[in-house]
Parts: C-alpha cells; structure tokens; sequence
C-alpha cells in the first residue's frame, strides 16, 4: 500500500471547503510570488550599488541616492503587500475551518448513541475544538509560510545561478543534507505529536467528567485524590509535549548552525577571489545576502513542522469523525402513519456489544392510551426497551412498530416528535427558562409554553423566580431544585404533544410535594396518550394498567399490581425484597444518605 504524503493527508479534509475560495487562495498565491520577488531584488540592487556606485574610481552619490531610494520603495511595498496577503489568508483560512467546525458538529449531532458509548465527551470537545484550530494553524500558517518558503529557494537559486554558477552549485551540496534532515525530524515529530494530541484528549476528557460530577467529588472528599490523578495527566502531557518542542529546536539549530557555517566557507573561499579580483565585492555581498535569506525558507518550512504534524493528527482524527457512518438511518420516502400511540415489539432482541445481549426475545403489544410500568433489577433491560422505542439504537433482530409500522420506515423527526421521554437525569441549557422549555425555537409562542408549565404544575415556581419565564438558567440550572428541574422536563416534552410518553426514572428520589405534584401532572398529561414508566416506586407503579417484569434481559411476568401479587412470582420478590419502596420508605432513604438516591438503570 501506498503512503500518502504528510502534507497530502493534511489538505485532504481542507480540499472540498477551498474550492468555494477559489479565486481569494489565486489571489493569495500571486501576492505571495509577489513579495518572494520584491525581497530577492534587494541583494540584487546593493550588489548593483556597490559595483557602480561605490566600488568604483568615481563614486557616484546621486546614484546612490537613487538605489536607496528605490531600495526603500521595495521594503515599503513588501510590508504592503505581506500585511494584505495575510488579512486575505487569515479570512479564508478561517471561513474554511469555521465550515469544516459547523459540518463535523451537524454530523456528530446525527451520529447515534452508541457512538458517544464509545467516545468520552473530552474527545470529541477535542474533535470539535482543537483538531480543527490545528487545521486553521495549517492553513494560515504553514500553507503561507511554506509556499513563501518553496518560492524563495527557487528565485534564490536562480539569482545565485547569475551571479556565478560554480559558487552557486557549491552551495547548493548542502541542499541533499537538509532534506535528509528535514524527512528524519518530520517523521519523529509527527510521532510524539500524535501522542500530544491523545494526552490532550485524556486531559480535557478527565477534566469535563470532574466538572460535571463535581457535588459527586466534594460529597465523597476526593479533590487531593482528583487533584493528583489530573497533576499526572498534566505531567504526562507537560512531558510529551516538551519532547516534542525538544526536537522542534533541534532541528531548527542545526539548520541554523548549517547556515553560517555556509556563510562562513563562502567568506573564506570567496574573499581570495575578491582579492584576486576574479569576483567583484559587490556579487561577494549579494551571495552572504542569498545564503542568508537562503537557509531562512527552509528554518521557515522546519518551524511549520509542529502545526503540520499537530494538522496531519488532526486531520485524521476529523477525518475518522467524518467516515463515522450513522447507524440510525431513514429510508428514502419515509413517511409516517397517523399517530395513535399504539406500539408493538416482535421478538425484539438488543446488544450493545456482539455477544453480549441486553434483550432477548421481548414480545409485546400496548394499545393506544395504554399506561404500561416497567420493573426490574438493575441491568434488566428496562431503559433499553425505551431506547428502542425512540430508536436511539436500532434492534439486533425483530421489530419495533409503532401504529401498524415498522419505526425504522419513520422519518425520524415525526417518530421523534410522536414519542417524548422524560429522564431521571434531567438536561437544561444555558439560556432562559422559556428558552429551555421551547428548546431555542422561537416560533412556539410564549402563550404555549405558560400553558404546557400551568399543566405539570411548574408555573408557580418559576413566577417566583426574579425575572419569571425569562430568568437565566446556567448550565445544569444548579440553583433549581431536582424537582423544579424535572418539571421543566416534563414541560418542554409536553410542548410538542407527543403521543407517547415515556418516563424513565422521571420521579426517582424527588421529595414527597414534588411527587405529588408530578403525580398529578402525570395523571394530567397522559390522558390519551401512551404511557411507558420505568419505576422504582410502588406509588408509580400499581396504578399502571398493566406492569411489565424483566428478569434476565426477558420480559417474565405481565399483569396488573394485584394481578402480579397473587402470582407470588418476580414481582412479589420484588415487592418483598424492597426493590420497590413506598414514598415514604423512599424518602427516609433519601434523608438517611443526604443525597439524590439515583437508581440504577437496566
């Protein structure tokens, strides 16, 4: 197999998002060749003062004058045109990047659970972040410096070729030796830089879990112990990343070093010819000024080796993101039935891992307004079932229907809008509270919003907020209770009517109030729709018309509170084990450890 080359990898996410930029990347190249000419001319034109004007018989100052003047004319425009290439490169660049960041997040948005399974959130904040502010490093960085880099070694070797090839040619026996080095130290550091960037990743992914879980940290005391594990990461980092800089610098001193050893081999053996008066004073100063400007581009192109290696990780990184295929997918011309509610799972098995099943055979049918509980221990199966019924994953084998067809012929934003789910782990947004429950659509009306808070009962407490509906939230809405948190929730799945509500853990460990007050929202908000409630709580449970048990990724029992009883089957072990507590026995707990009591989920 074929390598590509680093730079080809690099460009390669870049290429479709510059064709756009076409004409402005044209432009960009001609004022680079440009300012690459305008520099080399300079040597040219001291070499030119010093062989008519100076080292003469008859020094001519007005001559002078004249060279100085167009001498500073060249520097002036230089600047001119090096400051207006870079504000035209620096747009591009970043309206490129700022596509390829909007693309990668639309597509990781579309990409189905099992992917963020997979992948903590400090890797794909990486992804999303840093892989492609190194892109924009390369493309504003490298991308200049080294066509200023190629341009300028080419027009150098062929202004040296016209002061006098013999010199010339000894000079260009180190080329050979550079490119060696160069094709060595590239090689290494794309290495430790791909071992920077994981480093990174830990880094950031360690540190958003502490952050999210930080109650979790100080409840338990562990912020020495916390502390330590990030000092390591960090070290860990600190020390690969100075590894990396070490032979960054290397690389860049010895094609320093290389440089006037150049500059002095060509003095010594090019002053006899000075002397001698086979070489005028003024080509020996034009070729000082050539070996310098001509180890500049390639010190240049060596100081583009860390933002190319950090871009050719980077770019593969994007470009694994991108080949990442949904596995949730809708079918061309799916359209969706008239939505009633009623669900059907035909022996429906599930696997988050080949061999591992978290479902197996689940045969069931819920009528339309149905209201269906779902118990059982730990790792049963419970969330999964709700899982496949928003299609979250799609099954290993047998179906899902929903009102007489197969989820997966549904475009999955009707099935979306007709199943809604409130979770035990509730999600709000930084942004107002209004915000939160319309979830940033601004056409749903503020009217429908006070009506869907009115219905769960969340309107009070929000009209006690200081600014009411349009109180700002921080991420998390830390300063509302678990409960006001949960009505929200509950809410913002009633503004889009769904037909089929789930609930999974909604009302785990919320105190005795709230729970009535959900309760009864509950009662309200599920007259003629489906319900799918996964309990712990025996208040929740017994009213349902029918309650599912599953034991040992199976459903086991079916029937109603009373019904399950009698049987003195899973249920009733579950019942007496204390599996399924009262309100009160649940809340004693909850009081007892000082913290939310969050079940577990099968």
């Amino acid at each position: 197999m074929i390598e590509q080359s680093p730079v080809k990898v690099a460009f390669s996410p870049l290429i479709p998002y510059m064709k756009p930029y076409q004409k402005k990347l044209a432009l960009v190249f001609a004022l680079i060749v440009g300012v690459v000419v305008v520099d080399l001319i300079q040597p040219w034109l001291v070499k030119e003062v010093l062989d008519r004007y100076v080292t003469v018989s008859s020094p001519d100052s007005s001559g002078i004058f004249r060279m100085t003047v167009l001498y500073l004319g060249l520097v002036l425009l230089s600047f001119g045109l090096t400051w207006y290439q870079d504000m035209v490169l620096q747009k591009t660049g970043l309206s490129i990047v700022r596509a390829i960041r909007i693309d990668l997040f639309r597509h990781i948005q579309g990409l189905a659970l099992r992917y963020f399974d997979k992948n903590t959130p400090g890797r794909i904040i990486t992804n999303v972040v840093s892989d492609t502010e190194a892109l924009n490093n390369l493309f504003t960085q490298f991308l200049a410096n080294s066509l200023r880099g190629i341009f300028t070694l080419v027009l150098i070797m062929f202004f040296m070729l016209r002061l006098n090839i013999a010199i010339a040619l000894y000079c260009f026996l180190l080329l050979p030796l550079v490119l060696f080095m160069a094709a060595f130290f590239q090689k290494k550091i794309r290495a430790i830089n791909s071992e920077v960037r994981h480093r990174l990743g830990l880094l950031i992914g360690f540190l958003a879990e502490n952050l999210s879980g930080m109650a979790i940290v100080q409840i338990f005391h562990q912020e020495q112990k916390q502390q330590k594990r990030f000092d390591e990461r960090n070290k860990s980092l600190l020390q690969s990343t100075i590894l990396e800089n070490q032979w960054f610098l290397l690389f860049f001193n010895i094609t320093e070093l290389l440089g006037d050893l150049a500059i002095a081999a060509l003095i010594w053996f090019a002053g006899k010819g000075v002397i001698e008066g086979s070489l005028s004073f003024g080509v020996l100063y034009a070729f000082v000024g050539y070996i310098r400007r001509f180890f500049q581009p390639i010190n240049t192109i060596s100081q583009q080796l860390n933002p190319l290696q950090s871009a050719i990780v980077a770019s593969d990184r994007i470009s694994r993101t991108f080949m990442e295929i949904p596995e949730i997918k809708e079918v061309d011309g799916a359209k969706a039935p008239l939505v009633a509610g009623g669900i059907t799972l035909d022996g429906v098995a599930l696997s988050y891992r080949p061999g591992y099943p978290v479902l197996h055979d689940i045969n069931l049918v819920i009528e339309p307004g149905e209201q269906v509980g779902f118990v059982g221990e730990t790792g049963a199966g419970k969330s999964s079932i709700m899982n496949l019924v928003t299609r979250f994953y799609d099954v290993t084998s047998g179906s899902v229907v929903i009102d007489g067809k197969d989820i997966r012929q549904w475009p999955l934003e009707k099935l979306r809008r007709a199943v809604g789910i409130v979770q035990q782990d509730v999600t709000l947004f930084s942004g107002s509270i209004i915000d939160n429950i319309r979830f940033f659509q601004p056409h749903i009306s503020e009217d429908r919003v006070r009506e869907a808070c009115r219905l769960v009962g969340a309107e009070p407490f929000i009209l006690r907020q200081p600014l009411g509906y349009n109180t700002i939230l921080s991420e998390r809405a830390t300063t509302l209770s678990a409960g006001e948190r949960q009505l929200l929730s509950f809410a913002r799945v009633l503004i889009f009517d769904p037909r089929v509500l789930i609930l999974d853990e909604a009302t785990a460990c919320l105190d005795s109030a709230t729970e009535r007050v959900l309760q009864n929202a509950i009662q309200r908000v599920s007259l003629g729709r489906t319900l799918l409630v996964i309990a712990h709580r025996l208040s929740t449970v017994q009213q349902m018309d029918r309650i599912c048990v599953l034991s040992e990724v199976r459903i086991v029992e079916q029937g109603s509170h009373d019904e399950l009883l009698l049987q003195r089957g899973e249920y009733w072990k579950l019942h007496q084990s204390g599996m399924l507590l009262d309100e009160a026995a649940r809340a004693s707990l909850c009081e007892q450890t000082g913290i939310a009591c969050n079940t577990a989920r099968g």
